[in-house]
């Protein structure tokens, strides 16, 4: 007698307990059913390529590493390497001068190569306009769990971050290219007098910023196409690209 109603007891315990273990799973995989009806592969690969793109973005523009500069027997400096961005320029001075040294590229110094205002105008734009993108592209997935939404209303945002993301890389592209064919030809840099630099190194090298340029373009654009492939799938068949359950299943 007393093990059946200590049995009672404990099954009158564990059903409201099971009751809602149930319905938390019933509820999440209809949240996963959910996701994987209105997102494809195709744009949750656009929106994780956009996010390194705009890391490696912000890193090429603040970084002074496009182009380095390899000097010899220069007053105040010695023998040693120049880091140029399109921000500042630093070297190692002397011991006896505190060591590392940087000097801002502004337009008060109108003798530097013009390329070094426009990118320090529109490489931030292009951060600009890839951190929207990102933030359309976020707004959109995060809609998928709301009610009442479909697929097109998530494929209208993704189209937007997509038509940002496209003139953002174009612009990195552009502002590479132009760098990096000014070290090739070992093009020279007209510093002002204070700054005691030469105008031509002895020999010049491609920044690492340059090669991370390239590839933040190629992301960039990258992430755009994805989404363009996704509405090319739509406009030709009529139908949707493979989803991440469909694609998983085939």
């Amino acid at each position: 007698m007393l093990k059946n109603n200590l049995r009672s007891t404990l099954l009158k315990t564990l059903r409201p307990t099971t009751r809602s273990s149930l319905n938390i799973l019933v509820a999440g995989e209809h949240l996963r059913r959910r996701w994987l009806n209105l997102v494809s592969c195709l744009q949750l690969c656009a929106f994780l390529v956009d996010i390194l793109a705009l890391l490696m973005c912000i890193a090429s523009t603040v970084s002074v590493n496009w182009r380095v500069w390899r000097v010899e027997n220069i007053k105040g400096i010695g023998s040693g390497n120049i880091w140029i961005g399109i921000w500042d320029v630093c070297f190692w001075k002397d011991p006896s001068n505190n060591g590392w040294y940087c000097e801002d590229l502004n337009e008060q110094y109108p003798t530097l190569p013009r390329e070094f205002f426009i990118a320090q105008d529109l490489m931030p734009l292009a951060s600009i306009m890839n951190s929207v993108a990102l933030v359309l592209l976020s707004f959109a997935l995060y809609n998928v769990f709301k009610p009442r939404k479909h697929h097109n209303f998530v494929l209208t945002f993704f189209s937007l971050g997509a038509l940002l993301n496209l003139p953002a890389g174009i612009l990195v592209l552009i502002f590479v290219i132009w760098n990096m064919s000014a070290v090739l030809q070992n093009g020279e840099i007209v510093f002002p007098e204070a700054f005691e630099l030469p105008q031509i190194p002895s020999e010049q090298h491609i920044g690492p910023s340059i090669y991370l340029g390239y590839i933040t373009a190629g992301f960039q654009l990258l992430s755009a196409a994805l989404v363009g492939m996704e509405r090319c799938c739509i406009r030709t068949s009529g139908l949707r690209c493979p989803s991440g359950e469909e694609a998983s299943f085939l």
